[in-house]
């Protein structure tokens, strides 16, 4: 029997390829490492459905990545569902995801992350407080398993997005089931040379909540585009403030971007400072090469490193008070 027309799915096999030569330095020691930076592959595809104009969607998206255990290896922790893997509904409506996704308080402002995945990245610095390694519930930068995610239709440029976590880690039948769930909520604005966003995250713990909110966006002037953000993240027992400011100029086929990201004290003298300058040249819309340098200046107590984003084998300091820098060449394809 022939399956009807408006069963058939529409299957999209897709990866990037994100390789680089890094040469680093935490402070204390430096060295030359081949990294992967958010190299995945992944397939996606949708089904009309025949009802209302509803279509079923599906993503299984795996990172091609080094191992949180085995750092020494560029692509040694490959991970079939690390990335954003759903199943869900679509229509007029917008549309539903379930399983693991990026927030909506991620997502929101990825436009104005020009050096995304590289040494430069904005949220070595803001979307965490207090250190590189600060632990995953001090981290807003996230992507998180267990969540309901809704994302709205375009309204004239207008979009909203909302996510809810039934729990951070093990949301089965216990006593603490649920305890560690979480919200993120964001809107943007996309009309013309200008897109705005504003988001806001909590995470629920036994006792304490941790939060955060965010607004920023970017202005496109000919060939120049300029990016802002200010984010502010209360852990109860005190909070930080963080801006980031941030340009791109589009020259042909070559661009240069450069960026200051700032994250004022979230206790005693642990402000820092991360300076970012690269270029880059696109042969083609599938392949591009780029060099970056980035350093970050701690302030006595500060701990912020060139790690917790995309960009693989980040490097965090050799302790407090250590400046971490980095150059990296690095070479795209997309597929």
């Amino acid at each position: 029997m022939g399956v009807p027309a408006a069963a058939a799915a529409d299957t999209t096999l897709y990866g990037r390829l994100n390789v680089s030569l890094d040469f680093v330095d935490n402070g204390e020691d430096s060295s030359a490492q081949l990294a992967s930076n958010s190299s995945r592959l992944g397939v996606r595809g949708s089904e009309d459905l025949g009802f209302a104009g509803l279509r079923g969607v599906y993503q299984i998206e795996a990172a091609l990545q080094g191992a949180e255990d085995d750092v020494n290896r560029a692509f040694g922790g490959s991970d079939l569902t690390a990335r954003n893997t759903y199943l869900g509904l679509a229509g007029n409506f917008g549309e539903v995801r379930l399983g693991k996704h990026d927030t909506p308080y991620k997502m929101a402002t990825l436009p104005l992350n020009f050096f995304a995945d590289t040494l430069g990245d904005k949220h070595h610095v803001v979307s965490r407080a207090g250190a590189a390694g600060a632990g995953a519930e001090g981290t807003f930068y996230r992507r998180l398993d267990n969540t309901l995610l809704y994302m709205s239709p375009d309204l004239d440029g207008l979009r909203f997005m909302g996510s809810y976590t039934t729990d951070r880690n093990d949301d089965t039948p216990s006593d603490t089931a649920n305890d560690l769930d979480a919200f993120s909520l964001a809107a943007t604005f996309n009309q013309g040379p200008m897109y705005l966003a504003v988001a806001y995250e909590q995470h629920n713990l036994d006792s304490d909540d941790i939060k955060a909110w965010k607004v920023g966006g970017t202005y496109q002037i000919q060939d120049l585009t300029l990016a802002a953000m200010y984010e502010n993240i209360d852990l109860d027992f005190d909070d930080r403030d963080a801006f980031h400011l941030g340009l791109k100029y589009q020259l042909g086929q070559a661009y240069v971007m450069g960026s200051y990201t700032h994250a004022g004290e979230l206790s005693n003298d642990d402000e820092a400072q991360m300076f970012a300058v690269g270029g880059g040249y696109d042969f083609t819309r599938r392949t591009g090469i780029y060099a970056v340098y980035a350093q970050v200046n701690n302030d006595d107590f500060g701990a912020y490193g060139l790690a917790g984003s995309g960009k693989g084998k980040g490097v965090t300091p050799d302790g407090v008070d250590q400046n971490v820098k980095g150059f990296q060449l690095g070479v795209t394809h997309n597929f």
